[in-house]
């Protein structure tokens, strides 16, 4: 079916059309990087033509990093314009992708927009939330919403609109906190079906969100908890993996009840557990 699609999917850009539309994909079946590009020239993006999220023959893109360098990307092309767009019907509330993680070391993977028409610092908004990218996933899809309350501003104090109404760079990257450049890391993730949209999928974070399962203290020194509402004493496995994946800490527990990470050293960790039913639930956590 994307082989199908070349014609219509794939020219736009080229052909020197810059304004963000609502659904537009990039599914990299051109067997180009589609203007997805990075300032080193070092491990340049690729475009991989068989291994994608449909598997045999479908196309996706490669990014990667060396030892202490950024896990980053960046497009001035098809992804520039207007995402806010004051008729609501046409608005781009999210940015969803296909990835997978073909290193050794936890993404933690945001979006980030600005507006270089400012005079001074260009303003800078990017994803308050990220998503963590584990090795040995596989493919699967993520969703980042970009309305006002799921961004943060990272530079100046200027306003949303001062970036979502003319927005003229795109990038995904790889950072513990809001920024516009990458933490050091040394990682190959791989992407495909980047696609703007106006609602989401129901996808992890949502189901999270429902079952109002959550953890906390996040940061913590001494023990977590993970608290539900509505399973109460339900038993769940868990494992606690370090920064470069490395399962540190793993066992049992109930919702509701303190699980002690006092022997873990500082630092950020990602946490995983499943329920009985097979639910998979992932936080990252802070030992501090």
């Amino acid at each position: 079916m994307k082989k199908k699609l070349f014609v219509s999917l794939v020219f736009l850009p080229i052909f020197g059309f810059t304004q963000v539309v609502l659904n537009q994909v990039d599914d990299f079946e051109d067997f180009t990087p589609r203007n997805w590009t990075k300032a080193s020239t070092t491990l340049p993006n690729q475009n991989i033509t068989t291994g994608g999220p449909l598997g045999l023959n479908d196309n996706f893109l490669r990014v990667q990093s060396p030892a202490g360098g950024q896990l980053l990307t960046f497009n001035k092309a098809q992804w520039l314009g207007d995402y806010y767009k004051f008729d609501s019907s046409d608005r781009i509330k999210f940015i969803s992708m296909d990835v997978r993680n073909s290193g050794t070391n936890i993404i933690y993977l945001r979006l980030a927009f600005t507006n270089d028409n400012w005079t001074g610092t260009d303003p800078v908004f990017c994803s308050t939330n990220a998503i963590a990218v584990i090795p040995g996933e596989g493919w699967k899809k993520i969703n980042f919403p970009i309305t006002e309350n799921a961004m943060t501003n990272a530079t100046t104090g200027q306003g949303y609109l001062s970036v979502f109404d003319h927005v003229t760079e795109v990038r995904i990257l790889h950072n513990d906190s809001p920024a516009w450049d990458s933490d050091p890391i040394e990682a190959t993730l791989d992407i495909d079906n980047i696609k703007a949209s106006s609602t989401a999928f129901l996808g992890v974070a949502d189901l999270e969100e429902k079952k109002k399962i959550k953890l906390y203290p996040n940061p913590s020194n001494e023990s977590i908890i993970f608290s539900s509402n509505g399973n109460l004493n339900e038993n769940f496995k868990y494992n606690v993996f370090d920064s470069t994946g490395k399962q540190v800490l793993n066992g049992n527990s109930e919702f509701n009840k303190h699980i002690n990470i006092k022997h873990l050293v500082k630092g950020n960790y990602f946490i995983q557990i499943e329920t009985k039913n097979g639910e998979i639930i992932k936080e990252k956590l802070i030992k501090n």
